[in-house]
């Protein structure tokens, strides 16, 4: 996850030059033999944006972009020598502005659903539709309710779920043209139709989480409790259009523009989440401190249960001795391997990435009473404990 503890940028990331930085030749791939995706998780003020990328090609997909973060993602593709492929807006937005007109500015190819009334060149996707993205395949699944054109996308498990399944909710269901029966039966018929342990990357998060399974919220999301569409509707006794407040439908108007006047950074205008996600309360995660840990730190790297959860770059650059790199890109894939791995301590930077982590981990039953290095790696640098490699700043 990307928020205010700013990533450092690695040796060989390039300088960024405008938006679309597959207009340059990027650098050479680094070796890497993850058979999995790399998802970058880009969180601003409870909306997510998603770089998606194939780890042998490099290309990548960025889902859902959001005005104001242009720099952020730019960043990251340089960092992980990523070459950008195309934007998808996962449906007509009406809580944020999206930036995917900006990318068509630079050549940057847009992918939507083809119910979309917005004006923009695109890619018009349907539910049954493959879009590649390097080596990597993804299903489209249509999953109408939020709004008439929202989609999600799956494969290599995970979904990508845009404003339809959050964790712990559902998205709201009182825009025009939304209806809470038809997201209900939407998600129920086809993303909880999907295997358990497939992770769900949602359009939206206020509780600092990164991810979920459907597994894990067919266990605990209230919303999906209802025995039918009807039921949650009733239940959830929304109006169509109470919640079309005038910022909303500038908001919506913008984004169905073919080529509107986007601002530089504008605020949020709405909350998308119809119900809370009842993740674990921050307090309720331990912290360790480093002059704790550093007492039992040969327990711990014994046991491989002290994981680093940096960028790959940073953790190359300087780490606790013997810790594990397990970024948060490819937290979700370790799943099983940390749920054997019991207790954990988790550490990152400066005790944020760590805690978003430890947060995750505990929600999905995965790590039971997980702890966090409080001040991370620099509070461990500051008493002058051992680091391998070049002092981190």
């Amino acid at each position: 996850m990307v928020r205010e503890d700013v990533i450092p940028r690695p040796p060989w990331a390039l300088p960024s030059s405008g938006l679309m930085l597959g207009i340059r030749q990027p650098p050479e791939p680094r070796p890497n033999t993850m058979p999995h995706p790399i998802v970058k998780t880009v969180a601003s003020s409870g909306c997510n944006s998603y770089l998606l990328g194939c780890p042998t090609t490099r290309r990548c997909l960025l889902v859902d972009p959001k005005v104001g973060q242009e720099s952020v993602y730019a960043g990251l593709i340089d960092s992980y020598g990523f070459e950008l492929l195309a934007t998808l807006d996962t449906h007509t937005h009406a809580d944020h502005l999206s930036a995917s007109s900006r990318y068509l500015g630079e050549g940057v190819e847009l992918w939507m659903s083809g119910d979309t009334e917005c004006q923009r060149s695109k890619r018009a996707l349907a539910g049954g539709d493959h879009v590649q993205v390097g080596e990597l395949e993804f299903e489209v699944l249509e999953v109408p309710g939020h709004t008439p054109d929202s989609i999600a996308i799956f494969g290599h498990g995970l979904v990508l779920t845009g404003d339809s399944l959050f964790i712990g909710g559902l998205a709201r269901a009182d825009f025009r043209g939304s209806d809470p029966a038809l997201l209900f039966d939407s998600v129920t018929e086809r993303l909880m139709a999907l295997p358990d342990q497939t992770l769900v990357f949602p359009g939206h998060n206020y509780d600092d989480l990164l991810f979920s399974t459907i597994g894990r919220e067919r266990q605990l999301n209230e919303s999906l409790k209802h025995e039918s569409g009807s039921q949650y509707a009733k239940a959830l006794g929304a109006t169509e259009g109470q919640g079309n407040t005038p910022a909303v439908d500038a908001a919506l108007a913008c984004n169905l523009e073919r080529d509107p006047d986007l601002p530089e950074s504008p605020p949020n205008v709405a909350a998308c989440c119809a119900s809370p996600t009842g993740g674990p309360a921050a307090d309720s995660i331990a912290e360790v401190s480093p002059e704790e840990a550093i007492e039992v730190l040969e327990e711990l790297v014994a046991s491989s249960s002290w994981v680093d959860v940096r960028e790959p770059w940073e953790f190359q650059q300087g780490h606790i001795p013997l810790t594990r790199s397990i970024p948060l890109s490819e937290l979700g894939f370790a799943l099983e391997d940390l749920r054997a791995t019991q207790p954990l301590t988790i550490s990152c930077r400066s005790g944020v990435r760590s805690m978003t982590a430890a947060r995750t981990l505990e929600r999905l039953g995965v790590a039971h009473g997980p702890k966090n290095l409080s001040g991370g790696i620099l509070r461990w640098q500051e008493l002058d404990y051992p680091v391998e490699g070049e002092h981190v700043s």
